[in-house]
This record gives structure tokens, sequence and C-alpha cells, in this order.
């Protein structure tokens, strides 16, 4: 591995003359979801870095962060290549500051895209992808400003907001943000971590500006279409 590009922003940074992508892992962490549901995600992503790095192109251009929220927002890791993410163990307590853990995450993409910028690396579009269960504690409105003015920005926008949808999450209150949402049938995260691992390799060997058709969601999961 090549040596690591150190950062006020984050982490290093590997191949900065290469396209880069920062991606937010966004994941609730409330009381709701104690137990299976808290042991499934960790598993998926601990998974999800495994079989990203399995690709040498997105181990050097995919940058992974994740952050929680319960009771309040917190980063678990900050932004490092997909191949140094280290193991993680997520614990489920307290509410859901769906609204700060939204807010964290956008200042994290901005400024790593203000860091790539500064060192001349050309960069993807980023990714915020949220995973919850419930519905907000705190509140959202100046989150959902901010995510839908990052990707209203410019002819194509600057922000890609993902929301997947688990247990009692309320699908309006998730299209308020974008309108990309997504409704997991059950607790098993494995299929979703999947899909997430086939784009992020798919986008990290593309060229910047290109539209990348991603794939099937698993069978598990389903967009929720728009009116509901």
């Amino acid at each position: 591995m090549a040596e690591l590009e150190q950062t006020g922003f984050g982490g290093g940074i590997e191949s900065p003359n290469e396209p880069h992508m920062a991606c937010v892992l966004l994941v609730d962490t409330s009381g709701s979801m104690a137990g299976e549901p808290i042991r499934s995600l960790n598993d998926s992503l601990n998974r999800f870095k495994s079989q990203t790095s399995l690709d040498q192109t997105a181990q050097r251009r995919v940058d992974i962060a994740i952050v929680s929220f319960g009771s309040a927002a917190a980063v678990v890791q900050d932004f490092t290549p997909i191949s140094l993410m280290t193991p993680i163990t997520l614990k489920a307590a307290g509410a859901t500051a769906m609204g700060a853990g939204i807010n964290l995450a956008v200042d994290m993409v901005k400024e790593r895209n203000q860091f790539y910028n500064a060192m001349g690396t050309p960069c993807f579009k980023p990714w915020i992808f949220m995973i919850t269960d419930g519905i907000p504690t705190d509140d959202i409105d100046s989150a959902v400003e901010r995510v839908q003015t990052e990707e209203r920005k410019g002819a194509h926008g600057r922000l890609k907001f993902w929301s997947l949808a688990v247990g009692n999450a309320d699908t309006q209150i998730l299209r308020r943000f974008s309108e990309r949402v997504m409704q997991l049938d059950d607790m098993e995260f494995a299929g979703i971590f999947n899909w997430l691992s086939e784009s992020m390799v798919a986008i990290s060997v593309s060229r910047v500006g290109d539209v990348v058709n991603l794939n099937d969601l698993p069978d598990n999961a389903r967009v929720v279409p728009s009116g509901w």
C-alpha cells in the first residue's frame, strides 16, 4: 500500500493524484436497534470493508467515515481509505438524534471535498448513506434544508443522500431529505451492504462525471415510490 498523505480533514488519503470518493455511513444506534438489528448491522459493516477492499481501485479511491446517532451524534470512524477501516462494534441505546447526525455527516463530506480540492485531487460526488429504524427525536428542519441545498448545487448537485428505512422508520419523513429512499423488509443487512459495496466499486472505476448504472437491489429491499 502506498504511503498515506495526512490531512487536517479526517484521516489520510492514498493515491492523491487519482479520483476519490467520500462516503459517510450514517447509522441509527437508538435503543430500538438493540439486539439482532445492531448485531446484523455490525456484521454487515465489517464485511462491507472486506468486500469492497477486494477491488484494488476501490482500495485507493474510496474513503469511508462512520457516524452514529442515538441520543447524540458521534463520529465512530473518521475518513479513512476503505482498506484501513477498522472493525467496529456499535451499541444501541437512547433516542434518535437524526437531525444532529445528518448535520454532522454533511459537515464531514463538505470538509472532505474541500481537502480534495486543496490537494488537487479529483473527486466523485460524495454519498451519505443513512440507515434508520425510527422517527427523529430532534429538530430536522436545518438538516432537510442543508441536504436539499447540497443536492441542488450546480448542474448535477454536490451530494447524493440515501435513506434506508427499516422497522418503524417513517418513509414520508425520510423523503423530506431526498427521493432516494429504500425500505428493507427485515433486519438482515448483508444484501444491502453487498449492493453498497458493488456501488462503491462501480463508481471508483468510472471517470468523474460519468453516469454509473447501479445494480439491482437485493430481494429484501425496494425503492419507496413517490407519494408514499
